[in-house]
């Protein structure tokens, strides 16, 4: 390698990391700024009582859904698709405690080494909580937070994404955490729109003849678009 596609090399990973740094910062100051909208709104109730998500007579109302999801994200450079489903124990309207779980494979692309196709596939699931402001709005923000783990694999894939050799896999820990806008479609379903941002502890999956790294170890992390479907009682 020339020193010249050396120098080009290094600016390209310095403009690539300059670029994450900048959605990220985006990402928190799109979140804060959805937060101080939304206590805004509440500040300027007239009742003064200082109040929590169970208010002062504990729980005042269950109720519970379960939703389905899908959403496209980058991972490792490359386009991905998610495919998800949730399900919460909702207290007094405003507050969702239960799990959620999300599967996601990339578009494939040929491996010069491995003289092949290949896709990054795989799937994380966890503890899955919501803060939800304004809920009996027809419109409203939601705040969803997921804590758990998941599993990962570089894997030859087909046409028809029938997956065949594995050449590497490994799990990994994952917090995701996003802000919605949801839509009151009707009485028993909703209907929303979120970013989320992906933080996964780094992941080192390497070609089984000579142990070379694959992908970045923040392979997995960054932002993705999602929209779910609701169905329960709110």
């Amino acid at each position: 390698m020339t020193v010249a596609k050396r120098k080009r090399s290094k600016t390209q990973k310095i403009i690539q990391q300059q670029s994450k740094t900048k959605i990220m910062k985006t990402t928190i100051l799109s979140i804060a700024l959805l937060l101080f909208i939304g206590f805004g709104a509440f500040a300027q109730e007239p009742d003064q009582e200082f109040r929590t998500i169970f208010n002062n007579n504990g729980i005042r109302s269950n109720g519970g859904y379960g939703g389905i999801t899908t959403g496209y994200s980058k991972i490792a450079d490359r386009d991905a698709i998610l495919i998800g489903g949730h399900g919460a124990w909702l207290i007094n309207h405003q507050f969702g405690l239960g799990f959620g779980g999300t599967a996601f494979a990339t578009e494939r692309k040929t491996d010069t080494q491995l003289n092949n196709r290949y896709s990054i596939a795989g799937g994380y699931g966890g503890l899955r909580m919501e803060v939800i402001l304004m809920p009996k709005s027809p419109i409203h923000l939601s705040f969803p937070i997921l804590v758990g783990a998941g599993g990962v694999t570089y894997v030859e894939s087909g046409r028809d994404y029938d997956f065949a050799r594995e050449e590497d896999s490994q799990a990994f820990f994952v917090t995701e955490a996003g802000a919605e806008i949801e839509i009151n479609v009707i009485k028993f379903m909703r209907l929303s729109f979120g970013a989320h941002y992906r933080y996964t502890s780094d992941i080192g999956l390497t070609y089984l003849d000579g142990g070379a790294p694959i992908t970045d170890k923040d392979a997995l992390r960054g932002m993705s678009g999602k929209i779910s479907l609701k169905f329960g009682k709110f």
